[in-house]
């Protein structure tokens, strides 16, 4: 009798918390706008400081892409590209949260 009650709240709520995708795992249209920008960033040098800041960064679901150029692994004089949906977060605001992440901040 427990397992059928269990099987039964399993199958209602389980439905339910499934229906709607989370925004990083929902596509976005071909047709929504698209930005870049480029900078060089100096991030705090300690191991992962690449997956740090990407891991950080990804958290906003108005950026789409962050493009490292070698060396990789490496935290100082580091050149990257962030491809942003401007629909959902300002340039302003993506360099506002990039200078929290990162010490040295450069727009090229």
């Amino acid at each position: 009798m427990l397992v059928l009650a269990l099987m039964s709240l399993q199958a209602c709520g389980g439905a339910a918390a499934r229906s709607a995708p989370p925004s990083h795992d929902r596509p976005v249209p071909a047709t929504e706008a698209r930005a870049e920008v480029q900078l060089q960033l100096e991030l705090e040098q300690r191991a992962g400081c690449e997956e740090d800041f990407d891991l950080a960064l990804y958290q906003d679901p108005g950026i789409e892409l962050i493009d490292w150029k070698e060396p990789f692994g490496a935290c100082k004089a580091r050149q990257v590209t962030i491809r942003y949906l401007p629909g959902r977060i300002s340039k302003d605001a993506l360099l506002h949260r990039v200078k929290q992440l990162a010490p040295k901040v450069e727009v090229r």
